[in-house]
């Protein structure tokens, strides 16, 4: 065999080696599951009986203040006393508005003067006129003149009705029988117009006000709000049965509770204002399933939900729920869930729809 043909065989040989590899693609390893913990869903009772602390406050309640700034001069009242409506409270120092209403009716007087001398004078021109002893636009100045004077009289018979009503002002007096409750103001202070001075409550209709956390009751979509049973903390026989008036809509900054108030009716005596006071009431019992909070995942759109192992297959899907209490290191699932679903509590942010898990020995499931 020649040089050639022995150089041609060898390339062939090497080309065949290199197809033979070509087709031997190698097997991708198995994706191996992800490793989870889980556990099987158990339905309870949720027990919905709430009871709080709150005090007794009067429905009605207002803050009173002057219209006008100036010098507390006179304080007549004190925290405790009860005052009839229209009872003069405090007074301020008045002697600026006095001054202003002299003025002012100086300015009426003035005025007044004014007009009367402007209507004398349009009389003489009308009576001249009539006799042929003056022009026309001369009546028709006096005229003018006279409705001149008596717009001025107008005007300053107004600013003498504001400077008294201004005057007015530097007496506070209550504008309803009730209770002084507060006191924000002494003698010699200088407070601002609408500054509150006192506080004024109206002890005939009285309530049971509560601090709700939120997590303790939830009143939303309730057909009809249960009655509240209210008793003195100090004297627990004094009771008295009251209904939901107000819920607030907003969560108090601070203490991170809703505002609750009970209207009370029949209160007793014992009820005063300021009582300590505790309140139950009984909500009708739901079933619902108690989770860590780890199991909570959270969609795109900031709902909850949660990831639940289909089985045999040992894949997850996402569920979404309703929450009905949050709670340290739990939350109260009031729907979305069944008895015996088996549902993820750890490594929920590694999860996808349909992927393939393991459940880590141990967890519960």
């Amino acid at each position: 065999m020649s040089w050639s043909s022995r150089s041609w065989v060898s390339r062939s040989a090497v080309v065949a080696s290199l197809l033979l590899l070509g087709c031997e693609q190698p097997t991708p390893p198995r994706a191996e599951a992800t490793l989870i913990r889980a556990l099987p869903v158990q339905v309870t009772q949720f027990d919905r009986t709430a009871a709080l602390t709150g005090e007794i406050q009067a429905r009605h309640e207002s803050n009173l203040g002057f219209r006008v700034s100036g010098k507390v001069v006179e304080r007549l009242v004190d925290v405790g006393q009860t005052v009839t409506s229209g009872q003069l409270l405090a007074r301020l120092d008045n002697q600026d508005q006095t001054n202003a209403v002299k003025s002012a009716e100086s300015d009426v007087g003035a005025a007044q003067a004014a007009v009367e001398q402007s209507r004398t004078q349009e009389e003489r021109q009308r009576s001249l006129l009539a006799n042929g002893f003056t022009t026309r636009v001369q009546y028709d100045n006096a005229q003018k003149r006279y409705q001149q004077a008596q717009a001025e009289l107008n005007s300053a018979e107004a600013q003498l009705r504001s400077a008294q009503d201004t005057l007015s002002y530097t007496e506070l007096r209550a504008d309803r029988d009730g209770v002084i409750t507060a006191k924000a103001a002494e003698p010699g202070q200088v407070v601002a117009a609408g500054q509150m001075v006192l506080r004024l409550a109206d002890p005939g209709e009285r309530e049971a006000v509560f601090q709700v956390p939120g997590a303790s009751i939830r009143l939303e979509g309730q057909s009809g709000l249960p009655p509240v049973e209210v008793r003195l903390v100090n004297d627990p026989k004094v009771v008295a049965e009251g209904t939901i008036r107000e819920v607030s809509p907003g969560v108090d900054p601070v203490t991170r509770t809703y505002t609750v108030k009970v209207s009370l009716p029949n209160a007793p005596d014992a009820f005063l204002l300021g009582s300590s006071i505790v309140g139950r009431a009984k909500l009708p019992a739901r079933p619902v399933v108690n989770l860590p909070s780890s199991a909570l995942f959270q969609t795109g759109h900031g709902e909850p939900a949660v990831w639940v192992v289909a089985k045999p297959a040992d894949t997850v899907s996402l569920r979404p729920v309703s929450v009905v209490q949050y709670d340290t290191g739990t939350v109260t699932v009031s729907s979305g869930l069944n008895s015996g679903d088996l549902v993820v509590v750890g490594g929920v942010q590694k999860l996808r729809p349909g992927q393939k898990v393991t459940i880590k020995q141990g967890s519960g499931a």
